[in-house]
């Protein structure tokens, strides 16, 4: 059985990488697109969130299996 070889994403500043924030309170995910992580928390930021503490954040990785 032949093993599928992923090809890596190359980004750029006009990529985006997606960006969930998780409130594990609600089990509640907004997505953000962002080219960084301190662009996507500048976005969360504004939307306003209460009780930052209760999120978590994730990122989707240039390799993601098919």
């Amino acid at each position: 059985m032949k093993k599928k070889k992923y090809k890596k994403k190359e980004r750029d500043k006009v990529d985006n990488a997606v960006y969930v924030f998780h409130n594990q309170v609600f089990n509640f995910d907004m997505f953000i697109n962002a080219v960084n992580a301190d662009e996507a928390m500048v976005k969360f930021d504004q939307c306003a969130m209460a009780n930052r503490e209760q999120w978590k954040i994730m990122v989707e990785i240039g390799q993601q299996p098919a």
